[in-house]
């Protein structure tokens, strides 16, 4: 990729996406995708301003860091691109420090090689040798046993006469004449087949119980009247009852409960059903003026509710 060893700077491995970046004298930033992939990134780009690189690290968020020949600071990350600061964090204060003055330290003199001159690999070399060495002999001993295991199953033995092997055809069996004989049970089926169910007619669900046109309690009375007042409004319902009494809903319905009375919602559907019933066997009117008459917002919705009542549809009823 590079075209001399030499052109390189200094190099640092992304921890994010495990990609390597090169820092080169003269070419700028090369990035090393994990594929084998090579990207430039350049001054002739528009990338920064020198593309001689000295320093290259990664922050704590993974943002790539590196300082250029002039001196320049500079950010890179796939969202934001390269931007240019003008001082480095805190943390990368260290990574990007320029080489420390040493010492003159006494020079030691080297330790002379065995006389042999032959160089001898450490035990950490031979211990790896050894398991690949014993992974390929397993390898090989595994396969072996997988090819002994392997047998061929021997051939079926043909039959010395084959007449005697094969099984005589059965001879087909005769048909009763009357199918019936057969079995009991299809001489019952037989039967039920001549004589066809005879399909009773569903009865008619039952009307629901009406809530009584007196009350018990002074109380319930009370709620009776507001309801027959207001019952044919359609905008009307429990709570314009808990206002008219001046509580609220809960302490309403937990009144009439003390005195075994229907709800108030029980007392307003069951009066506007009678008046639709009422209205429908006297005839003379539509179901869509029957419905508004009788308190309902709609004709569709008072057929649902009307059925589900008294179990026909009011066309049914009429």
């Amino acid at each position: 990729m590079l075209s001399a060893s030499k052109d390189i700077n200094t190099s640092v491995i992304s921890p994010a996406d495990s990609s390597m970046w090169i820092a080169t004298s003269a070419r700028g930033l090369v990035r090393v995708g994990k594929n084998g992939k090579a990207f430039t990134y350049s001054v002739e780009k528009g990338d920064f301003s020198c593309n001689n690189i000295v320093s290259l690290a990664f922050d704590k968020d993974g943002v790539l860091w590196f300082k250029d020949a002039e001196g320049s600071f500079y950010s890179y990350t796939s969202f934001t691109g390269f931007v240019k600061h003008e001082e480095l964090p805190s943390d990368l204060a260290a990574e990007f420090a320029g080489p420390v003055e040493v010492e003159e330290q006494v020079p030691v003199e080297p330790v002379p090689e065995p006389v042999s001159g032959r160089s001898f690999p450490s035990w950490p070399a031979f211990l790896l040798a050894f398991i690949f060495f014993a992974l390929f002999v397993w390898q090989l001993l595994k396969g072996r046993r997988n090819v002994t295991k392997s047998v061929i199953a021997p051939a079926t033995p043909r039959a010395e006469n084959p007449t005697e092997t094969s099984p005589r055809p059965a001879e087909p069996a005769v048909q009763a004449e009357n199918p019936a004989e057969i079995h009991p049970r299809l001489r019952e089926t037989a039967v039920r087949a001549e004589k066809p169910a005879e399909i009773s007619p569903r009865p008619a669900p039952a009307p629901r119980p009406a809530v009584p046109k007196t009350v018990d309690g002074d109380f319930a009375a009370e709620v009776m009247q507001i309801v027959k007042t207001n019952f044919t409004n359609p905008e009307f319902g429990v709570e314009d009852v808990a206002a008219a009494l001046g509580i609220s809903r809960v302490h309403l319905n937990r009144k009439l409960k003390a005195e075994n009375s229907p709800s108030p919602s029980d007392m307003i559907k069951t009066m506007r059903m009678e008046l639709a019933s009422e209205m429908l066997k006297a005839g003379g009117k539509t179901i869509a003026e029957v419905a508004e008459a009788s308190g309902f917002s709609s004709a569709s919705y008072f057929s649902s509710a009307f059925k589900e009542y008294f179990g026909v549809a009011p066309a049914v009823y009429k």
